[in-house]
């Protein structure tokens, strides 16, 4: 145990070290961070602190380390175990990272940010069914989420469930009438159900919204050429051709 002495040192030395994140200096402060703990080793905060450090210079392996340092010392504190979790998503090991969401909503079962964590995590590995209840559970805690809605649509398309898919796009829809990736998933849901005629309505309103939108134009070609508008679909073709000369 860090005596007296050390620990007040050791406080200035993580006070600092947030400073230096607050600054966006996060190698020094993960410098003081790591004084700090030296000086008093049994301080969690400084392992977390340490740890989002790390994560915002996507050193993530490292900062998985630092968190499962604080989670030596307190493994009821429901941030490390989510910014585990959230570190091992961005190396893409999402079997190691829904454990730690887990975690998280056993200490808090209505923690949104495990909850939409873990179902992106299961719809990486495609396991959509999961991952659906995730997004719903979200939408019990806070009806109307969008970020839940849309999530759970992507999903329902995985699925094949085009029309529940189209429920979510159009409940985002009634909120923002302006969400282009509503817009255009709701599009793409129509076109695979055989009605490319209101997908190729939803996919103007994308262009309108969004006129430099990657994808909106190969779908609503591939429409076109669906409903036999073969000319229609060969003067989009020329005209982005043109648009992109110019």
């Amino acid at each position: 145990m860090a005596d007296n002495m050390s620990t007040g040192e050791a406080e200035r030395w993580k006070t600092e070290g947030i400073r230096y994140v607050n600054g966006q200096r996060f190698e020094d402060a993960i410098r003081c961070f790591e004084k700090a703990s030296s000086l008093d080793p049994v301080d969690e905060e400084v392992y977390f602190q340490k740890g989002l450090a790390f994560m915002n210079l996507i050193r993530y392996q490292e900062a998985v380390e630092a968190f499962e340092e604080a989670l030596k010392l307190n493994d009821k504190d429901d941030r490390y175990w989510l910014y585990m979790g959230i570190n091992y998503f961005f190396m893409g090991r999402y079997s190691k990272a829904i454990p730690c969401f887990n975690m998280v909503l056993e200490i808090d079962p209505t923690n949104i940010h495990a909850l939409s964590n873990k179902g992106s995590a299961l719809a990486e590995l495609d396991k959509h069914p999961e991952s659906v209840l995730c997004f719903d559970r979200i939408l019990e805690i806070v009806p109307g989420d969008v970020n839940a809605l849309f999530n759970k649509g992507i999903s329902l398309q995985k699925l094949k469930d085009f029309k529940s898919a189209v429920v979510c796009f159009k409940e985002i829809l009634k909120q923002d009438p302006q969400d282009s990736d509503a817009w255009f998933e709701l599009g793409n849901c129509l076109s695979k159900t055989s009605n490319c005629k209101e997908a190729i309505k939803c996919y103007d309103r994308v262009i309108r919204i969004e006129p430099n939108h990657a994808e909106v134009y190969e779908a609503k070609i591939e429409c076109l050429r669906s409903l036999g508008l073969n000319e229609e679909a060969d003067e989009l073709i020329a005209k982005r051709e043109m648009d992109d000369w110019i």
